[in-house]
């Protein structure tokens, strides 16, 4: 990345990211995954950090914990289901879909004792995945040529779905004042990730059609346009994660992601 985030910060993460690495990689272990599954589960290092980022919010150590303890082994059942659905790592299918929906029920009922009110959770999950679930399937049959077409797509495996962990964190955490900008930080940092994965799987899977790399690469989208997408991206971000002074340690993060995609991503697919 193109800056470091805090020392005090790096360490509180990745004591964060250790601790649910550990608690989702026995459970897939206990369930009968194999040393591959585990092994895989293990090295998903992002999908286990981000709810240290999406529980910035949650004022008390231990519940903020188990939040993110909750948070992550959710997170991880969709990185399992989105490998199932591009079977492409190698790994055992019957495996991936056991594991995938024993890690989202448990995960499920987890956050549904940490809200004040389970209805709230249930809801949630229901709204937002008819979203990400009917976008998934609009954006695999209408591939993107334009910006505008690929946020639209983006909206919902990006946006909506980060969106909905930042809310879940938030309800769990039992912190509702903070739904809203809990929900609206999750949803730009959401897409900024998902900016992030379409430029890297350009050259690591061979994406083309609808990649956002590729839409640059062809001079359909131009660099500056993506530019502005990032800074419009970036002001949300921070203007949400400044309204709590409890979620303060967000604005490096928001900084050093959103760098590390113009300096280090974006150049590379400059228009040719």
């Amino acid at each position: 990345m193109t800056a470091a985030l805090p020392a005090d910060y790096t360490a509180s993460m990745l004591v964060t990211e250790s601790a649910n690495r550990d608690h989702v990689t026995a459970f897939v272990a206990q369930g009968g995954g194999s040393p591959d599954l585990v092994a895989h589960t293990a090295a998903l290092r992002l999908y286990l950090r981000v709810p240290h980022f999406l529980t910035e919010w949650i004022t008390d150590p231990e519940r903020r914990a188990e939040v993110a303890r909750a948070l992550a082994m959710d997170i991880v059942a969709m990185k399992l289901l989105d490998d199932l659905m591009d079977d492409d790592t190698g790994l055992n299918r019957i495996e991936l879909a056991c594991l995938c929906l024993h890690l989202h029920l448990t995960a499920l009922k987890q956050m549904c004792a940490l809200a004040e009110d389970a209805r709230t959770v249930t809801d949630l999950v229901e709204r937002d995945f008819t979203e990400v679930c009917t976008g998934q399937i609009r954006t695999k049959s209408h591939r993107a040529r334009t910006l505008d077409e690929w946020c639209a797509n983006a909206s919902t495996y990006g946006a909506t779905f980060l969106g909905c962990y930042g809310s879940l964190a938030a309800l769990c955490g039992r912190e509702e004042p903070a739904v809203d900008p809990a929900r609206r930080f999750a949803e730009a940092f959401g897409t900024i990730i998902t900016i992030a994965d379409d430029l890297t799987d350009y050259d690591r899977n061979g994406e083309r059609e609808g990649n956002l790399g590729h839409l640059m690469r062809t001079g359909a989208v131009p660099a500056r346009d993506v530019e502005a997408l990032l800074e419009r991206l970036r002001a949300q971000a921070l203007g949400a994660a400044r309204e709590q002074p409890a979620s303060s340690g967000l604005v490096p993060v928001v900084d050093v992601y959103t760098d590390d995609v113009l300096d280090r991503l974006l150049p590379r697919h400059l228009e040719r």
